[in-house]
């Protein structure tokens, strides 16, 4: 497991998630939202008068239930006051970042 940095034009969390994620986020986040959210019937609750709505943790409850259910993915910490990747902590600078 790998921490990473998700956020949804918000405040940036970092999550623990399965090492092949962490090294692949974008691509991760992108089937999730670009495919996924917009295709796939169990994903009928993100969509609401066809909008999309979601945020970085719907793309957890998505690892963990359909992706890697056996290698659940985790909240580690909300970072209070942290908007923006150049303010990150620097036990985390050299996490991977998508923000959704």
């Amino acid at each position: 497991m790998k921490n990473v940095l998700l956020s949804a034009d918000g405040q940036l969390s970092v999550y623990s998630v399965p090492d092949t994620v962490a090294d692949n986020l974008e691509d991760y986040c992108i089937e999730f939202c670009g495919k996924w959210l917009q295709t796939c019937p169990d994903a009928l609750k993100y969509r609401i008068n066809g909008i999309l709505c979601y945020n970085e943790d719907d793309f957890v409850e998505y690892l963990n239930l359909w992706v890697f259910p056996d290698t659940p993915s985790r909240l580690i910490e909300t970072l209070d006051d942290v908007w923006d990747i150049s303010d990150v902590p620097n036990e985390y600078k050299e996490c991977e970042w998508f923000n959704f």
